[in-house]
């Protein structure tokens, strides 16, 4: 027998087992300190209950109990009730959510492209003087040239 022997505990103490199961859980017993301390307290539990009288259920005691069940069981429409609400709640709140960020959101995107329109507007004006720069290196070349003779 392979692993423990924790399923056959009980059997093996009620006398259940096949003999050819009883012998190999007997020998597993012997072997393993585990299964053996397990089957002892089984046995100890055991004598305990015993000296306990066994009573019968009052009568309409199981009646009782499903009448209880019954009564606590919720119905098909009420349990329908409960989900919807739910999710109806659930879909307002995430609704409500997206109401609350969505503005932020624009309003960041509008602040970007300004953002942008400025770096490039800045970019633009940079070029312009780099061409008016240009145009003035252009023009004291012409007077360097024009005063030679």
């Amino acid at each position: 027998m392979q692993g423990h022997i924790a399923n056959l505990l009980q059997p093996y103490l009620d006398g259940a087992l096949p003999p050819a199961e009883r012998e190999q859980a007997a020998a597993h017993l012997a072997a393993c300190a585990l299964c053996r301390e397990e089957h002892d307290l089984l046995a100890q539990a055991r004598q305990l209950m015993a000296p306990l009288p066994s009573k019968d259920a009052r009568a309409g005691f199981a009646a009782t109990v499903a009448l209880a069940a019954r009564d606590k069981r919720v119905s098909p429409f009420a349990q329908w009730l409960r989900w919807s609400a739910g999710g109806l709640a659930l879909a307002g709140a995430a609704a409500v959510a997206v109401v609350l960020v969505a503005p932020t959101q624009v309003q960041r995107h509008d602040e970007m492209v300004l953002a942008q329109r400025l770096e490039l507007l800045e970019d633009m004006t940079v070029m312009q003087n780099q061409e008016a720069l240009e145009d003035l290196d252009v023009v004291v070349e012409l007077h360097t040239l024009e005063a030679r003779p």
